[in-house]
């Protein structure tokens, strides 16, 4: 009995998904409403409202489903900026919804998961490349600083259509980590540790 139950949950939710996304093709994600997504697909409210709380929990499990592959497979350090430029052709290729993705903020939106992403991907390769434990009052100011960089950046890659190769911009930021911001971090732990031996 188990074994039916999922599948059916997971083509009810994927049919809700592919109407949102149609009408996300016509129309801001802000004009859209529960009946019109249920509309779009011959399913009830009654439907929606057991597999979700409202819209936005809906495009929250769109861009889970679809983006936690790109993010699980590039976990290693040297090739976190792999998973980073895959995430944007997989964007790419569904401009018109991650588009609005990334346009909606508050609590668990997209952005915020990007960020929560990088901040994570960025604290280990901190750790790693400074051979050390992450430092909350130490780091945490650069990490979110580059984070919060990043998000803003893939926000206006979009809105300006998406047209850049992504690649370009990801090799930059990764110099940028790799150069100075880890270069700056490894100053600041020298100040803190030697406070007499500023050169």
């Amino acid at each position: 009995m188990g074994g039916i139950a999922i599948p059916d949950a997971n083509i009810t939710k994927l049919a809700l998904a592919n109407s949102l996304k149609k009408l996300m093709a016509e129309k801001a994600f802000s004009k859209i409403k529960v009946s019109d997504i249920v509309d779009g697909c011959g399913l009830t409210r009654q439907s929606f409202y057991y597999h979700f709380k409202d819209k936005y929990d809906l495009m929250n499990w769109i861009y889970y489903t679809e983006t936690a592959r790109f993010m699980a497979s590039y976990d290693t350090l040297e090739h976190w900026t792999d998973g980073l430029k895959d995430l944007c052709y997989y964007m790419q290729q569904n401009k018109t919804f991650y588009k609005n993705a990334l346009n909606t903020t508050g609590q668990n939106s997209f952005p915020e998961y990007l960020h929560s992403y990088i901040s994570d991907i960025s604290v280990s390769a901190i750790e790693s490349m400074l051979n050390t434990e992450y430092d909350h009052n130490k780091w945490d100011f650069f990490v979110s600083f580059f984070a919060t960089a990043f998000v803003a950046f893939i926000v206006r890659w979009a809105n300006n259509g998406m047209k850049e190769d992504p690649a370009e911009y990801i090799t930059k930021i990764r110099r940028l980590f790799d150069g100075s911001l880890l270069s700056e971090l490894e100053n600041q732990g020298r100040k803190i540790e030697n406070p007499s031996k500023l050169k």
